[in-house]
């Protein structure tokens, strides 16, 4: 018998249940297509970082942190005009404007379709994931302490540490 699947479908988003003098802000990762390393380039780095900056200012969000790794990147994002603005909207246009710059010259898919989110709920919250995602690229054998990995910390500092 061949009984086809269930369409996947999405889950509706909750409303943003924090107190008002709460910020919002979400921890995103990305993985690019197959895991390729993509980001393990100083060039294709920047690009993206290029593109951060246009969707922040085009979608009124604000980055506050990221972290490159080859084959995904961390972000922590909070939005500027509304705290009900969902991330999959910067998502789509950031990974819709780095894959146009970037296809071409990698010569393959640069993301997965789908992206993990998470709401963080306190300023503790915060501190701990920025902590963990700043460690990655130790983890990862990329550096003996976060600050000497170049990939890693806000979009400017990034770039002013790449300076290319």
């Amino acid at each position: 018998m061949n009984e086809s699947l269930p369409q996947r479908k999405h889950l509706t988003r909750i409303p943003v249940w924090l107190p008002a003098d709460t910020a919002v802000i979400y921890f995103i990762t990305a993985c690019c297509a197959d895991r390729r390393p993509v980001f393990a380039q100083a060039d294709h780095v920047c690009t993206a970082i290029e593109c951060l900056r246009q969707t922040e200012r085009r979608l009124r969000w604000r980055v506050l942190n990221c972290c490159f790794m080859p084959d995904h990147v961390h972000l922590l994002l909070s939005p500027v005009q509304s705290r009900d603005q969902p991330p999959s909207k910067f998502m789509q246009r950031w990974k819709n404007s780095v894959t146009v710059r970037l296809k071409p010259v990698v010569g393959h898919e640069v993301w997965q379709r789908e992206f993990f989110d998470r709401l963080l709920r306190t300023d503790e919250k915060l501190d701990e994931k920025w902590n963990y995602i700043r460690e990655n690229p130790v983890r990862a054998g990329l550096c003996s302490k976060p600050e000497d990995y170049p990939f890693s910390g806000t979009p400017e500092e990034i770039l002013l540490r790449l300076d290319l």
